[in-house]
């Protein structure tokens, strides 16, 4: 019996490592392609392609459409559109006044992610922050939540930090997306069941000076340009829903099993 009573303590134990997976459940997704689809990738819609939200342009940035990421469940045709921002601001004013701001009601919903794949050219900001409101006005920089990055295609350099600051290099040929820049709000966060929530992805200057942009390829003041293009493909925001992993019911269904056994030895 106590041979049964270590056994059942240390499935148990198992269990409460955390053996699960997490699956995300999607609130509101944009994947910029045109409905109904035109066979061209410079055309688009900025309504979202699932759920309900809004985007909108900070601070003067313009906005087109141009080819998406491989990311999408578009890619290999001839209608994957990625939304393309440029006028960004000025060398060394403006930091994080210019980017894209998107708006989605995350209520019923808790654990809250946002997803979106970007592809940078050469001269644009190599640095860019993303941002949170709870209001839908005023906005922080995020923070106690877990930044992850996914297929990176080629750009070097790339980092995420819990800070939400994004550091990358697209490299001085064609530059490709960054797909799965992910970002996870901590548990119980104001973001949870919240009509207002909201997020920005704005481009700052360079962290190591405060005062200015450098480009993301080159990486100097001088080669940064207000002409420089941010794309975007994939914005996602969406529920993290953690679900058991096949061990782990595995294991689950081994606890129940000799539970069982045990109360049918004490009878």
């Amino acid at each position: 019996m106590k041979q049964l009573d270590q056994i059942v303590k240390w499935t148990a134990a198992f269990l409460a490592t955390g053996l699960i997976s997490t699956q995300a459940q999607t609130i509101s997704q944009w994947d910029f392609n045109s409905n109904p689809a035109d066979a061209s990738t410079s055309t688009g819609i900025s309504t979202p392609s699932i759920g309900a939200g809004t985007i909108s342009f900070l601070g003067g940035v313009t906005s087109t459409f141009a080819g998406g990421s491989p990311g999408d469940p578009a890619a290999g045709g001839n209608d994957n559109s990625g939304l393309n921002l440029t006028t960004w601001a000025a060398q060394g004013a403006g930091s994080g006044t210019r980017g894209l701001q998107v708006a989605v009601s995350t209520v019923g919903f808790a654990n809250i992610s946002i997803s979106l794949d970007f592809r940078q050219s050469g001269t644009v900001s190599r640095f860019f922050q993303l941002q949170a409101s709870t209001d839908g006005l005023n906005f922080n920089d995020v923070s106690g939540g877990s930044a992850s990055l996914g297929v990176m295609n080629n750009n070097t350099g790339t980092s995420f930090t819990p800070a939400g600051l994004y550091s990358n290099n697209p490299g001085g040929g064609s530059q490709t997306y960054a797909q799965a820049i992910n970002y996870v709000f901590a548990a119980g966060s104001a973001y949870e069941n919240n009509p207002n929530f909201a997020f920005r992805w704005v481009a700052v200057f360079d962290p190591a000076n405060g005062a200015n942009y450098i480009s993301a390829n080159a990486g100097t003041t001088t080669a940064y340009a207000a002409t420089g293009t941010g794309r975007f493909d994939m914005v996602t925001v969406a529920s993290v829903v953690p679900e058991p992993t096949a061990f782990a019911l595995g294991a689950l269904g081994l606890l129940g099993i000799m539970f069982r056994k045990r109360a049918g030895a004490h009878q």
